[in-house]
């Protein structure tokens, strides 16, 4: 089973996206994309701009860029492909701006009616993926539904346990609707963290999982899961009695982070960030990474590709959980 994923793309500025050719041509029957799908508050626009909108503006802006990336060229061709089934998170960029947190979001009178908006058009963007046509994203100008809940978190097995390569979970973790910074700061929330605890803990113990997360696990700059200890505490007792490979984006770059000891076994992560965007969006070294795992009875492979530079390549022993 390969599963390929990345994150942070701009159609404003990258007209040309050669990524979604090779992730294609891979083999891949999953995509993961790890948010930033769009920038509302980058590449033409500003924080200040996004934060000023009403309701219906914000909605006709949020909507034209997810459209805008959608009927781009070689992204629409791979949403085409029936034998691609393509998940989406969303991160900071395409849910407000840079570092919004939702759960303060909700009790900011200033900024709460973006809320509405933002869901409503991060579902119907999750919708045309899940049809394998762009078309089917609302038209400039149509209505746009209020009261559609928050992206959440969602548990899919992309293999089940009669398999002859066994079980493998795809976790869709929601890093924004709950998300808080300062005092008690939280990643997922509460609610989330412990549906993923159980479906986790529910688990055969022989499931491969892998966590899909806007933000990064280890700690190296911005935001990431060191920022909030509690949750990053409870994703290490999961990795104790289960495997655990997380796929993260955001900083616009790829790599692996140092295996982090959780019990007998160990915690991996596998970054990749940056398929379609400049180092800082338009600005810097331009950017074309893309990850896939491949995944087979005995061994997790993981590739990491990046612009004019070899692949990078880690093994993992399934059975040991442990790196080869």
């Amino acid at each position: 089973m390969k599963i390929a994923f990345t994150s942070c793309f701009s159609a404003q500025t990258f007209k040309e996206q050669p990524v979604w050719t090779q992730v294609g041509a891979s083999g891949a029957t999953h995509l993961v994309l790890l948010g930033d799908s769009a920038y509302y508050d980058a590449d033409g626009s500003s924080m200040g701009a996004v934060k000023a909108m009403g309701a219906n503006d914000f909605a006709i802006h949020a909507f034209g860029r997810l459209r805008d990336q959608l009927n781009q060229k070689e992204f629409a061709k791979l949403v085409r492909k029936t034998d691609l089934q393509i998940h989406p998170i969303w991160d900071d960029h395409d849910f407000l701006w840079n570092g919004a947190c939702g759960a303060q979001i909700e009790g900011q009178p200033s900024y709460r009616h973006l809320l509405d908006p933002t869901r409503a058009a991060f579902q119907e963007y999750r919708k045309a993926l899940d049809s394998h046509d762009p078309k089917t994203f609302p038209k400039a100008g149509d209505p746009w539904a209020s009261g559609v809940p928050e992206p959440g978190y969602r548990p899919l097995m992309l293999s089940n346990v009669g398999d002859a390569d066994g079980p493998v979970m795809l976790h869709l973790t929601d890093g924004r609707s709950y998300k808080t910074k300062g005092g008690e700061d939280a990643v997922l929330g509460k609610k989330q963290m412990n549906k993923l605890k159980k479906a986790i803990e529910d688990s055969d113990e022989k499931t491969v999982h892998l966590i899909a997360s806007g933000l990064t696990f280890e700690a190296r700059h911005g935001e990431t899961w060191m920022d909030c200890a509690a949750e990053h505490a409870a994703i290490l007792k999961l990795a104790e009695k289960r495997r655990i490979l997380i796929l993260s984006g955001d900083v616009h770059e790829n790599r692996f982070a140092v295996p982090w000891p959780a019990g007998p076994w160990s915690l991996f992560e596998a970054t990749s960030s940056g398929a379609a965007l400049r180092t800082a969006v338009t600005v810097g070294a331009l950017q074309c990474n893309w990850g896939l795992v491949d995944i087979t009875k005995d061994q997790v492979n993981i590739e990491l590709s990046q612009l004019n530079m070899d692949t990078r390549r880690r093994v993992i022993d399934r059975k040991k959980w442990k790196m080869l």
